[in-house]
């Protein structure tokens, strides 16, 4: 039987393979997992979903974006719908940077991904929505 404990080690894996792949770029994970909402969002998004989104402290977040910023990658903007909130949008420099990064990682996943029977891929989403959901629920329960 497939235990919690075992998946969770793969699942390190999975983590520690997307570690070195943004030390190879020269970030950290949460610079890479940033980097990439902001590629796929280029309308912009807020740092509080950010937060949420990779669940960053706002102090890591603002830190990480505040380096894009710094290089020219990213720039604040206010919000069309909220004049008050402001969102992190990547520059025209920023979107050619994040494409060398996030390109390459994109086609290595559909190559993975392509590796699976389309009953496996619909298997491991279901199941990886599932485990997220009860895991996700079991820790709120916790504060």
């Amino acid at each position: 039987m497939f235990k919690a404990k075992q998946y969770a080690r793969l699942r390190d894996q999975q983590f520690s393979l997307y570690e070195q792949y943004a030390r190879q770029h020269g970030m950290n994970y949460k610079g890479l997992l940033i980097l990439l909402w902001l590629y796929n969002n280029p309308a912009g998004i807020s740092q509080k979903t950010l937060c949420d989104r990779t669940y960053s402290t706002k102090q890591v977040v603002y830190a990480i974006i505040q380096n894009y910023i710094q290089k020219g990658y990213a720039k604040l903007k206010n919000s069309v719908s909220d004049k008050r909130r402001k969102l992190v949008v990547l520059t025209e420099e920023g979107r050619a940077y994040a494409a060398e990064i996030v390109a390459p990682l994109d086609a290595m996943e559909e190559k993975a991904m392509a590796q699976l029977t389309k009953e496996q891929i619909e298997a491991l989403f279901a199941a990886t929505v599932c485990f997220t959901k009860y895991l996700g629920e079991l820790m709120e329960e916790r504060k």
